[in-house]
């Protein structure tokens, strides 16, 4: 997707218009009538009359929370049947199994708010989804409900961090721990910190802790709890693509992660972008000199300083850049598959 002078437009590899894809309608929806809720299906038809005072969370894996008609907050399946009390402040749709729910306090405390930094520099384009997931603290009282209304997670923990695929992790009493989705402890509750954005690798399910004995940093599963990495590292970056980063004074040693082999060597001060699903990243030093680097640690391509201002992840092979002159794409060898003119590039 790119940016122009014209507004927004979606391209191909080579820089051609193509058709923006469709989002999946879903089975059902709300609709307003003289202030109040009704439920139509996909083709219009009337499944529920106007008789909600508010939609609290919209539709998801068949559930969403209304106020109904005597102003209780329940939640109800596609037909309307109302399925059990939800009596709380804020709440969220369904995702795989569980709504976050949130409850609204007088004050709490901001000590531990985490800036959410991922991967060096917040100007620089990262990856959420597929790979690579920051660890960040919101402040937000959030607990978690199964499909059957029972809490899972209690918003009464001094901190329930965002959900993760695994589980997430809760503070309370000063001490930091792992629950899974059903919320059992994995990694008991100890003297950990993830307060400086840490990241976790969401497709295999690792974590890094730090431990505030030795000020060390360590590696967990999220799968069964086991440390699988000793607290012995200054610092661990995820890279994804079964890629970690150990820095150990002023070495950072770049890891398969799959097999525990190093692979190759690099100064601490060189800062990383994800593999994401591809097979190449950008790293680049204090000086804004960047080089395309694939997954054995080898540089394929290396600007001149001041040549390039900003990057994005790759993706199929392609990578957007930034010049003076605007956006354009790259391949691996630094060829220029489109040529930089656009005001922004965006992957899809």
């Amino acid at each position: 997707m790119t940016a122009g002078k014209r507004g927004t437009a979606y391209v191909d590899k080579q820089g051609a218009p193509v058709v923006c894809p469709e989002k999946e309608a879903a089975s059902v929806h709300f609709f307003k009538d003289q202030g109040r809720y009704g439920i139509q299906d996909k083709n219009g038809n009337i499944v529920v009359a106007p008789t909600y005072k508010a939609v609290l969370a919209d539709f998801s894996e068949g559930l969403a929370f209304v106020k109904d008609d005597k102003g209780e907050k329940v939640a109800i399946d596609e037909n309307g049947r109302a399925q059990f009390a939800a009596p709380y402040d804020v709440i969220l749709p369904y995702h795989h199994g569980l709504a976050e729910y949130q409850r609204r306090v007088s004050h709490f405390n901001l000590g531990g708010f985490l800036a959410g930094a991922l991967i060096g520099s917040s100007t620089h384009s990262v990856y959420y989804d597929d790979e690579v997931t920051p660890l960040t603290y919101d402040g937000v009282k959030r607990g978690y409900l199964d499909r059957v209304g029972n809490i899972v997670i209690d918003s009464k923990n001094d901190a329930v961090y965002p959900m993760t695929e695994f589980g997430t992790f809760v503070r309370n009493k000063g001490k930091l721990g792992f629950v899974n989705r059903k919320g059992q402890y994995l990694i008991a509750p100890g003297n950990y910190s993830l307060d400086d954005g840490r990241l976790l690798d969401d497709v295999d399910g690792f974590v890094s802790l730090k431990d505030k004995e030795n000020g060390k940093w360590g590696v967990f599963s999220m799968v069964d709890g086991a440390q699988v990495i000793d607290f012995a590292y200054d610092g661990v970056q995820f890279l994804g693509s079964q890629r970690l980063l150990l820095t150990k004074g002023d070495k950072n040693m770049l890891i398969n992660q799959e097999t525990g082999a190093f692979v190759a060597e690099f100064p601490a001060s060189v800062k990383w972008m994800a593999f994401l699903l591809d097979d190449y990243t950008w790293c680049w030093n204090d000086k804004k000199e960047y080089a395309i680097v694939d997954r054995n640690g080898q540089v394929q391509y290396r600007a001149a300083a001041g040549q390039i201002q900003d990057v994005k992840s790759f993706r199929n092979g392609l990578t957007p850049v930034k010049t003076k002159t605007g956006w354009g794409l790259m391949d691996h060898q630094g060829q220029w598959i489109v040529e930089p003119q656009y005001k922004d590039i965006t992957m899809v």
